[in-house]
């Protein structure tokens, strides 16, 4: 039975998502974790929940995923700078995406599109599912 829009987010861990720290000037803080990273890097499964910047890069960044895609595990990549980026299965046909069902990494290369790009990936237990969500920006399939 439906229960109404807030029902998924009961079952949504902002712990497991989120910094809730205090701050004693402010009081209670919520905080994304952000990783800015300016070379190649191997995404592990306890980033999960991570938005990764590539701020500083000077070159081409390339993220590969875990290589299981265990259930829950999400990650948002944002790209900084007017470099590529390319988010990798660790296996071969591990992502789905747009008109893809078996894509081995999504990219953001196109002359004049690529900064802002943003990248939201996700698990659901069986393989990667990735999608583009900037506006304007052209998401490169690869196979």
């Amino acid at each position: 039975m439906y229960q109404g829009p807030n029902q998924w987010l009961q079952k949504l861990r902002l712990d497991k998502l989120l910094d809730l720290s205090k701050d004693a000037a402010n009081g209670p803080q919520v905080l994304l974790r952000v990783q800015a990273k300016t070379a190649d890097y191997t995404v592990l499964a306890q980033d999960s929940g991570t938005i990764f910047v590539t701020y500083g890069d000077t070159g081409a960044i390339v993220f590969t995923l875990p290589a299981v895609p265990t259930k829950g595990l999400f990650f948002l990549f944002f790209q900084s700078t007017d470099q590529n980026i390319t988010i990798n299965s660790a296996a071969a046909n591990g992502i789905i995406t747009f008109n893809d069902l078996d894509a081995d990494g999504v990219a953001a290369t196109t002359s004049s599109g690529k900064i802002g790009a943003l990248f939201l990936v996700f698990a659901d237990g069986n393989i990667w599912n990735a999608a583009c969500l900037s506006v304007g920006t052209t998401m490169t399939v690869t196979t």
